[in-house]
């Protein structure tokens, strides 16, 4: 017999029959409860609803209120309790009719109380396997309802992303039970500013708890406005498909998250929102839309919406390079110059942006990738892979902005002109150290700073500057240091101050003791008496 409990109701207008059937059988062993006994149809109504048991045993036939009667009276409120009736042969078609009606089964009179007890147990056992199937059903709609979150996203996700047959489509959303209305539906891309650069070193329960936050504050602000549902789309994005019917529209909606996002939390959102479409298997249009309208955040770095139909409107025009500025550009980094090469590349990249139409990101992006390559190709010896290789991976980030990309190539530029200088700066210490040693090596000779220029290749005016800039002193300055030092060490021996001068390129005596008096202060004759050998010195 079931292990199950079940209540039992007998109704019979002979009572022995009642009697023998609910005190003279052991139904406790059988793990049956009688719950009462009546004598008439009407009786058997009022107890059945008082105690609404589980199995009826009744008579077919009694006076005012037959059982098929009470039957029909009572399905409609226990559509689980089980009738069983009992009939004599006379009353055969009456029972064969109770079947159809939707009794569980009927005995004929006479009847052993093995017959009977046999019935209940079926009956029993079929309640049994109706409740393991309730329990089994009750248990898959409870995992159907824990799981339709994760099945909304997964359907969501795919849905923005892939195409199907409109029917398909539609009955899976409604088996979701997606309170969105079918029409007009528009897709809103929503992107978390910065966060893989926030997030870095966060433990992921707390970017979680972000990402969380963030999306609880979009879905608020949009179910307050429309109907509309979000979804994750990676992990700095959500996707809001919703019903584009408030004042404003998709747009309206897409402005209150962003605004709400900042207002409510220390992050921002950028935003891209489509075109209203008609049906769901434009939903994959919409979403490219939105997807494309969100890449203009390029120019603004983030905290902002761009809406698809003022794009689609741009009549674009791909961005061109001044020619002259190009050339500007190519000739301070040439020299050098930083200040004048940030100034020529600033304008290059105002001008290119400039104008009523502004280039997609994608254009721009390309229109710096071109500037980089001018610059590298004006100093081709530019030679830190360490900048290079951040700049690079700067300028090929999918998530950069203009303003990074700006301040890359500013970077780029003042790198690029610190290479030419220090390059220019080892070629002037080269050169001068040239002109130094052929003015040591000429000091006999009564040379021109023209002269010394044209040694090592340069103008008059440039080496002048370049040497006063390397050594600190002038060309004039340092030859006659130069020659007063010599004119000291041959002062020391006992040589002819005449012959000194000479050997100095003085053609005058008197010449070379003026200038030797101003730059030590004493005459060659004071100089020798006070430093030059003395007699019996070695």
């Amino acid at each position: 017999m079931s292990k199950q409990r079940y209540t039992m109701v007998v109704i019979d207008d002979i009572r022995t029959v009642v009697n023998g059937i609910s005190r003279d059988m052991d139904w406790e062993s059988q793990g049956i409860e009688i719950a009462g006994t009546a004598s008439s149809g009407e009786e058997g109504l009022a107890l059945v609803r008082a105690t609404r048991p589980d199995i009826i045993v009744t008579d077919i036939r009694m006076p005012k209120l037959s059982g098929i009667e009470m039957m029909r009276e009572l399905q409609p409120q226990l559509p689980r309790s089980k009738f069983i009736f009992i009939s004599g042969f006379s009353d055969f078609d009456h029972a064969q009719n109770a079947l159809r009606l939707g009794a569980f089964d009927y005995i004929l009179k006479p009847f052993t109380p093995q017959q009977l007890a046999e019935t209940v147990r079926k009956a029993a056992a079929e309640m049994d396997a109706e409740r393991r199937q309730s329990e089994l059903l009750s248990d898959m709609e409870q995992k159907l309802r824990e799981s339709r979150p994760l099945l909304r996203q997964e359907y969501l996700s795919m849905l923005v992303h892939f195409h199907a047959p409109k029917e398909t489509l539609r009955k899976r959303w409604e088996f979701l039970q997606i309170e969105v209305d079918l029409q007009p539906l528009a897709v809103i891309v929503l992107e978390i500013d910065r966060f893989m650069q926030k997030t870095e070193d966060v433990p992921v329960n707390e970017a979680e708890l972000l990402r969380f936050a963030l999306q609880n504050i979009v879905e608020e602000t949009m179910l307050n406005m429309a109907k509309g549902i979000v979804f994750r789309d990676s992990v700095h994005r959500f996707v809001a498909i919703v019903n584009p019917v408030c004042a404003g529209g998709a747009l309206a909606i897409a402005e209150a998250c962003r605004e709400n996002v900042g207002r409510y939390s220390r992050s921002t959102v950028s935003a891209g929102v489509s075109a209203a479409v008609d049906d769901l298997s434009e939903l994959p249009s919409a979403y490219r839309q939105a997807v494309e309208a969100l890449t203009y955040t390029f120019y603004t770095g983030g905290n902002s919406v761009f809406f698809w139909e003022h794009i689609r409107q741009r009549q674009e025009t791909m961005p061109r390079l001044d020619t002259e500025l190009e050339k500007e550009l190519v000739y301070a980094l040439r020299s050098g110059n930083a200040e004048h090469a940030e100034k020529a590349l600033a304008l290059l990249l105002d001008d290119a942006g400039r104008g009523e139409k502004r280039p997609s990101p994608d254009s721009a992006k390309a229109l710096c990738v071109e500037l980089a390559a001018l610059i590298r190709d004006a100093v081709p010896e530019l030679t830190d892979e360490h900048e290079l290789c951040e700049l690079t991976r700067a300028l090929s980030s999918p998530r950069a902005v203009l303003s990074e990309l700006r301040a890359t190539l500013l970077s780029l530029c003042r790198l690029s002109c610190l290479q030419v200088q220090s390059r220019l700066q080892s070629s002037a210490q080269e050169m001068i150290q040239a002109a130094i040693r052929h003015i040591r090596d000429n000091l006999h000779l009564n040379l021109m700073v023209g002269d010394y220029a044209a040694h090592v290749h340069l103008s008059t005016s440039y080496f002048s500057n370049l040497f006063k800039k390397v050594t600190g002193t002038s060309v004039v300055a340092f030859v006659i240091q130069e020659k007063m030092e010599q004119a000291k060490l041959l002062l020391t021996e006992d040589r002819p101050i005449a012959e000194i001068a000479e050997s100095l390129g003085y053609e005058e005596r008197s010449y070379f003791s003026d200038v030797f008096k101003k730059t030590t202060g004493l005459t060659p004759t004071e100089f020798r008496a006070k430093y030059g050998r003395k007699p019996g010195q070695a």
